[in-house]
């Protein structure tokens, strides 16, 4: 379990790099903060989908799914910042 969550972390942090790259006319803070609220949106319209579809995870895990998907886009596009900027 705490593999899966960590790896989700990871695809969330691809997300984040290519959503900061798209945003990338923004100043550093703006894309920083988008990537963060966008993919952390995207996770929880997941999180609300499998509730759709008979997901029995808890209200816990569901919220730490939604961090996670915050955390990765922060992390994705502070990522894509220090390679933008090599």
């Amino acid at each position: 379990m705490l593999f899966r969550k960590l790896y989700a972390i990871v695809a969330f942090s691809i997300v984040g790099f290519i959503t900061a790259r798209l945003l990338h006319r923004f100043d550093r803070m703006r894309i920083v903060i988008a990537s963060g609220l966008l993919v952390g949106s995207y996770s929880a319209l997941i999180e609300i989908a499998q509730k759709f579809h008979g997901s029995t995870e808890s209200w816990r895990w569901n919220l730490f799914d939604v961090a996670s998907g915050v955390l990765g886009g922060l992390l994705g596009a502070i990522i894509y910042l220090a390679y933008r900027n090599h």
